[in-house]
């Protein structure tokens, strides 16, 4: 599966690129973070309480609850909603920070709808795609009466959805709504081979003489699969893991030292101002005594139609196939020192995404 690797160093690297990378990955339902344990950092993390809502409607009302929230001079919606299949269909649906609402559909729905759309570029999948546009963006289409009666055509056939979202104003949520915490839950792994970060190791082989971009590349390769294992709380990162060879082998990031680790894992429908607030949390100059690593790791909802958007706020999302096992998650790695902080942000991009060229 092919991965991204970004790099940034702080101060000097713009601030705005680490702050957009919560930003452009609105539709998340697991969030892992690692670091060597610190008392103040964890309390940090635990007083955040995050929720979503849930609610039963046809997309019709909820549409007309959510054009109250947007601004479309501005492309920005104060409310970021995901419409998940049903088990006797495949059709979603998602209205992203933009407010852009992108549906993805089978032939069937879409003969209904009678839209204009996109096919997906895959002969497996026969998913459509039909957008609103905004500011002309000749990628996407007007939701204009014509959509609306499309739309609501399709609700008296299809009946009505059990909707996730994120509000602003969570004192005027959707009628009916049920608010959700996230699930938390959290775990410490004690006697842990703990990577040893340094500045030059985490610069990017741009930055590099080019003789050393390999060794780079495997480094990086070492420290995110180290991150991976510790999200799962595997044993191979033990310090007295003593595993057979011919089951599994597993070397540690060189160097390294032992020591104790926290993981926090939520799940369910987390925002990326939740997202930020974690990446706020663990890069704050305020933070005493700062581990040396902390490890965000995101995986995106596979079903929803997008995961990533563009630079470019008025550009369409970017084409996926979503599904359950379409994946796509990222992790980053930030870490610092008395004068600098870097960070490296890995992607990890399924088969069926344009991002992938």
């Amino acid at each position: 599966m092919p991965t991204l690797i970004t790099t940034g160093r702080l101060p000097g690297t713009p601030t705005d690129k680490l702050h957009s990378i919560a930003r452009s990955r609105p539709f998340t339902q697991q969030d892992d973070v690692v670091f060597p344990f610190n008392a103040v950092l964890e309390s940090a993390l635990l007083e955040l309480k995050p929720s979503y809502w849930r609610c039963e409607c046809t997309l019709s009302d909820f549409l007309d609850f959510a054009k109250t929230h947007v601004d479309e001079t501005g492309l920005a919606s104060k409310v970021v909603a995901y419409g998940p299949a049903k088990t006797t269909d495949d059709d979603v649906w998602c209205l992203d920070p933009r407010g852009f609402l992108t549906l993805a559909v089978c032939k069937e729905t879409y003969e209904i709808l009678g839209l204009v759309g996109k096919p997906l570029p895959w002969k497996e999948h026969k998913a459509t795609y039909a957008r609103p546009t905004k500011n002309g963006d000749e990628a996407c289409l007007n939701y204009g009466a014509k959509e609306a009666d499309a739309i609501r055509r399709w609700d008296s056939a299809r009946g009505p959805w059990k909707t996730w979202y994120h509000v602003d104003d969570e004192s005027h949520p959707v009628p009916g709504s049920k608010r959700q915490e996230l699930a938390r839950t959290l775990r410490t792994q004690e006697n842990v081979h703990i990577p040893d970060m340094h500045g030059d190791s985490m610069i990017s082989p741009s930055s590099r003489e080019n003789d050393g971009a390999d060794e780079w590349e495997e480094n990086a390769s070492t420290l995110f699969e180290w991150v991976g294992m510790a999200c799962l709380g595997s044993p191979r990162i033990s310090a007295g893991d003593r595993c057979d060879p011919y089951i599994s082998v597993y070397t540690p990031p060189a160097p390294s030292h032992v020591g104790n680790i926290t993981t926090i894992r939520w799940r369910g429908l987390i925002s990326s101002a939740f997202i930020q607030s974690i990446i706020d949390a663990i890069s704050s100059p305020n933070l005493q005594s700062p581990p040396s690593l902390v490890a965000v790791t995101a995986q995106s909802i596979g079903a929803s139609p997008v995961t990533y958007l563009p630079a470019d706020t008025t550009k369409a999302p970017i084409l996926r196939a979503p599904g359950p096992e379409a994946d796509y998650t990222w992790s980053l790695v930030y870490a610092k020192d008395d004068t600098s902080a870097w960070w490296t942000l890995a992607e990890s991009i399924g088969g069926r995404d344009r991002r992938r060229g």
